[in-house]
C-alpha cells in the first residue's frame, strides 16, 4: 500500500467520507455533512512532516464533532499510531495543539474541528 493510500485509509476508517483537501468535490457533487478533509505530504526515513485534517459538521451543537474528535484522539493515543505502507510504516502522532474549533463565515451552522498531526516516515 502506498503512503498516500495508508493515510487515506486511516481517515476513511472513522465512518465518515474522507477527501484529500485538494480533491473535495464542488457544485452539485459537493459532499454532504459530516465529512473529513486531510492534507497529505510524503518524506523518507527519519523525517517528520506536519499534516492536518478537518472534521466538517453542520449543526447547532459541537457534540457530534467533539465526539468524533475524541474517537480520533483515542485511536492515535499518546504514543501515536503506526500505519503500514510499502517499504515500512508511517508513525502518525498528535501535533500541538491537537484540535482547534473553527468557524465558517459563509454558514454559522458549520462546525469545523482542525486537527494538527505529525507524521514520521519510517520508510525506504
Amino acid at each position: 500500500m502506498t503512503k498516500a493510500a495508508a493515510i487515506y485509509n486511516f481517515w476513511s476508517s472513522f465512518n465518515l467520507t474522507a477527501y484529500e483537501e485538494n480533491s473535495v468535490p464542488t457544485g452539485n457533487d459537493a459532499p454532504t455533512f459530516p465529512y473529513i478533509t486531510f492534507s497529505f505530504s510524503s518524506d523518507s526515513f527519519g523525517d517528520e512532516v506536519a499534516m492536518s485534517a478537518s472534521l466538517w459538521y453542520r449543526s447547532s451543537s459541537w457534540v457530534e464533532c467533539n465526539a468524533k474528535t475524541e474517537e480520533i484522539s483515542t485511536r492515535i493515543g499518546r504514543g501515536g499510531v503506526m500505519l503500514s505502507c510499502d517499504g515500512g510504516a508511517i508513525w502518525l502522532k498528535k501535533g500541538q495543539p491537537f484540535a482547534q474549533n473553527m468557524s465558517d463565515d459563509s454558514d454559522s451552522m458549520i462546525k469545523r474541528k482542525y486537527l494538527n498531526l505529525v507524521a514520521e516516515f519510517i520508510t525506504e
